[in-house]
């Protein structure tokens, strides 16, 4: 998946979970992530905070190699020095 396949919209959702990886390497939170993605129910959306500038390249192929749906990233700076990136996942049964 490249760049171009990520929306440009953010979904207008509720999320049904949120793992919150901020302060983590993406390497790191994977596992919480694939987690809860093994964990809720097909339809469901995933909500990933983080604070690694990796999570816009690794979301988006994480959603390429499985049937689960990338439906947006989203960039907040919060500080001078950091952002928070939350990406959106829907959870697809394989």
């Amino acid at each position: 998946m490249t760049d171009a396949a990520v929306p440009t919209e953010l979904p207008d959702v509720d999320p049904d979970r949120t793992v919150d990886n901020r302060g983590r390497g993406c390497a790191n939170g994977i596992a919480a992530v694939q987690r809860a993605l093994e964990d809720l129910p097909d339809g469901a959306v995933l909500e990933i905070r983080s604070t690694d500038k990796r999570a816009k390249q690794e979301y988006p192929k994480l959603a390429a190699q499985t049937p689960h749906e990338l439906l947006g990233i989203e960039s907040e700076r919060t500080g001078l020095l950091t952002t928070v990136y939350t990406t959106y996942l829907r959870v697809r049964e394989g």
